[in-house]
């Protein structure tokens, strides 16, 4: 097996960590319209070389490109994605454990799909892959549905990465769903410019105003009006002026009962001053202080 001589640096990201995605432009349209975007779902790809096999499935709801990967080989038992514990409990990057992702949709010219996150679904051969497609071009998504996928996937001790290619395949909707009111307190002014609600995803941008390093420092967690969480998928946070910060959320799609979303924006508390720890409860989750003045009702029916 071919050795990496060269130091590599991991990126270790769950599906819910930051990005750079562009955000759309700017509106105030309340149309309810629906928007067909491409939709994909194919048959299982691989490369095999070093003794291993990668395989993968893509799937695309409008929102966003989903890719299942697995790992076949008997020389590696370590993480796919993620880091590996040792015998002593210890954090290591293990052989075989992915450490790049490069994707491009090979239309004219070729598009490179930005910042691939990558986690752990819990099995050690297997790993989840999110490309966001928020930020093309309306033009880019319609052409989607006649362009090839591909990605190279780079495992830690192995030089030569792994291929696979995905032919797309047009089959969905994604609905574009009416825009709410802005909120604003004397902080910060949010204003939702597009709601996206596709098979297994919902895609939220917002543009909040106010002093950027202060804008970007604000989460945001998503209930139904049934008191059900939303998992975050992925978030991009661009301060796109000195005043004005684009966010850009995907969730996953609410239980077809719901009948409206309610993103509750909030600022985390630190166990001292405003850096360092995140302060913890007794259970263990990050002490949160919601902004009720900010919250933003979005209607699904």
């Amino acid at each position: 097996m071919k050795k990496m001589t060269k130091k590599m640096s991991v990126i270790l990201s769950a599906a819910v960590c930051l990005g750079a995605l562009g955000m759309p432009a700017l509106t105030q349209a309340s149309s309810a319209q629906p928007a067909v975007e491409a939709s994909l779902n194919t048959t299982k790809v691989a490369d095999s070389h070093d003794q291993l096999t990668l395989k993968g499935s893509a799937q695309f709801d409008g929102n966003y490109i989903k890719i299942d990967l697995s790992r076949e080989g008997s020389l590696f038992s370590g993480m796919l994605a993620g880091v590996t514990l040792n015998d002593k409990g210890e954090p290591y990057l293990a052989e075989g454990t992915i450490v790049g992702i490069d994707a491009k949709l090979t239309q004219p010219g070729g598009i490179d799909l930005k910042t691939p996150r990558w986690i752990s679904d819990g099995d050690a051969n297997k790993a989840v892959v999110v490309l966001q497609t928020g930020w093309l071009t309306e033009q880019q998504k319609a052409n989607l549905a006649s362009s090839e996928l591909s990605i190279h996937v780079k495992l830690n001790g192995i030089e030569d990465p792994y291929v696979l290619k995905f032919s797309l395949k047009q089959a969905g909707l994604v609905h574009n769903l009416q825009l709410p009111a802005i909120k604003k307190d004397n902080q910060f002014e949010i204003k939702t410019t597009r709601v996206a609600a596709g098979e297994t995803s919902v895609r939220i941008a917002l543009a909040v105003k106010g002093v950027a390093t202060q804008g970007q420092a604000l989460g945001y967690d998503i209930y139904d009006n049934l008191g059900n969480k939303l998992e975050s998928i992925a978030r991009d946070s661009i301060a796109a002026t000195q005043n004005t910060v684009s966010e850009d959320l995907l969730f996953e799609a609410p239980r077809s009962a719901a009948e409206y979303l309610v993103i509750r924006p909030y600022q985390a508390v630190f166990e001292k001053g405003n850096t360092g720890a995140y302060k913890l409860d007794a259970k263990g989750n990050v002490v949160k202080n919601y902004n009720k003045q900010l919250e933003i009702k979005i209607p699904l029916k």
